[in-house]
């Protein structure tokens, strides 16, 4: 326990993620209130109805809300430098996504009306359903938010291990599958989460990066020995 306050103590970076999960989901479910359940634009793209219903996707899907932890806890105890920069694409990301469901309201109609079969995994995509409307899906914050784990992992020395990012590029990928195939997203959400997720890239690690102080910097008044 001691341990615990210690780090808390001493390291600046946890209030980042202790501000933004609360804030974060209380602007969620408020925009999922904002936003009508008719009348909306819909997301579609003609792809979506050669894809196929498949429950057993919504493992992938779940398992997002355990990468963005994971990946969130590794580089908090291990390389606070791209700990903040991963909030930060978590945080201006999932802010982008809002303001533009607030702003373009938007939804799918692809929810099959019925399942086809009564399993584990259908249930659970019942409870999604319920939980999350079929509004405010473009672009996919499942997309935006695996792609932000993704790089973070692979901008991390601390995080170099070839299993963890073959692990990462696997998850990366069954979880932006999965939104198309549980049909909680259009194909075309998909596709502007990953324009919107390059862009970011350029913001957080092109010029936020850049710009960001790092603990192993010398400072600038420090003289080097003149060699005798």
């Amino acid at each position: 326990m001691e341990k615990i306050r210690t780090f808390l103590r001493e390291n600046k970076s946890w209030p980042l993620a202790a501000v933004f999960v609360p804030a974060y989901l209380i602007t969620f479910f408020l925009v999922e209130r904002l936003v009508p359940t008719t009348g909306y634009w819909v997301s579609y793209m003609p792809l979506d109805d050669a894809i196929p219903f498949c429950e057993y996707f919504v493992l992938s899907y779940c398992s997002w809300y355990l990468m963005l932890i994971a990946t969130g806890l590794l580089l908090l105890f291990k390389d606070d430098r791209n700990f903040r920069l991963y909030m930060y694409h978590l945080m201006i990301g999932f802010g982008l996504c809002l303001l533009i469901c607030v702003l373009f309201p938007n939804g799918q109609d692809l929810r099959p009306s019925e399942f086809p079969r009564e399993n584990f995994f259908t249930f659970l995509i019942g409870l999604i359903y319920q939980a999350d409307t079929n509004t405010n899906v473009l672009p996919s914050m499942h997309v935006v938010g695996a792609m932000a784990c993704c790089y973070a992992v692979f901008h991390s020395k601390a995080l170099s291990s070839p299993w963890l990012r073959v692990g990462t590029i696997v998850l990366t990928i069954l979880i932006n599958l999965s939104t198309v195939f549980i049909k909680q997203h259009s194909f075309l959400d998909v596709i502007v989460g990953l324009v919107v997720s390059l862009l970011l890239y350029g913001v957080i690690y092109g010029i936020i990066a850049k710009h960001m102080k790092t603990p192993e910097a010398a400072p600038e008044d420090e003289t080097l020995p003149v060699p005798q």
